[in-house]
């Protein structure tokens, strides 16, 4: 991938992300890594809004974080 790790972009009704109670059931990034990692491709990156489902207040956090990502990867 040219030394230019892919970005993933995905967001969650819940909590999956590592740490999670439920990160057993995170099959989108597991997914993706034994994809990429069988092409050889180990290096990836997620951006992830997670909770999104879980209220008005969840949801503002939850993207005001990831926006914050999306600002850093572009800076």
């Amino acid at each position: 991938m040219n030394n230019y790790p892919p970005r993933f972009a995905s967001s969650r009704g819940g909590y999956y992300g590592e740490g999670a109670p439920t990160a057993g059931l995170d099959h989108q990034e597991t997914y993706l890594k034994g994809l990429f990692g069988f092409l050889g491709v180990t290096d990836l990156r997620f951006i992830r809004a997670e909770g999104v489902a879980l209220g008005e207040e969840a949801r503002g956090k939850s993207l005001e974080a990831v926006q914050g990502e999306i600002l850093k990867l572009a800076a």
